[in-house]
């Protein structure tokens, strides 16, 4: 996980409300992203499907970092018997990490044909 793969799954939740802002957000958002320059004509029609595949997998991807981020801070007496790792906190944090780990990565490979598709079909 790179810090392009990052960038990636960031223009990949914000590609799809980029696709009702028009030609401009979407050239912009693959520009900052991306690094790609706008080039072909857009085909909006054909990147419609990639862009909501990607923003899918991408909010999937920022549950996943944000509920294991966030995991002890809902900590109440009661929860320790019901999870994965328990009873103890840093058990569950690591079981936790790893079972979003093994989904993140499949995420992050998906998200690199479908992005570059999404920049291409955008122009």
């Amino acid at each position: 996980m790179t810090v392009a793969d990052w960038k990636r799954a960031i223009y990949a939740l914000l590609a799809l409300p980029a696709y009702f802002g028009g030609t401009k957000a979407q050239r912009g958002l693959a520009r900052r992203w991306l690094g790609q320059e706008g080039g072909a004509r857009p085909r909006f029609v054909a990147a419609f499907g990639p862009s909501v595949l990607a923003f899918l997998l991408a909010s999937l991807l920022f549950y996943l970092v944000g509920r294991i981020a966030t995991y002890g801070l809902f900590w109440t007496g009661s929860d320790p018997d019901g999870t994965w790792g328990g009873p103890t906190l840093a058990g569950a944090w690591i079981v936790h990490f790893f079972v979003a780990l093994g989904m993140a990565v499949p995420i992050f490979l998906a998200l690199r044909p479908l992005t570059r598709l999404q920049a291409r079909l955008l122009g």
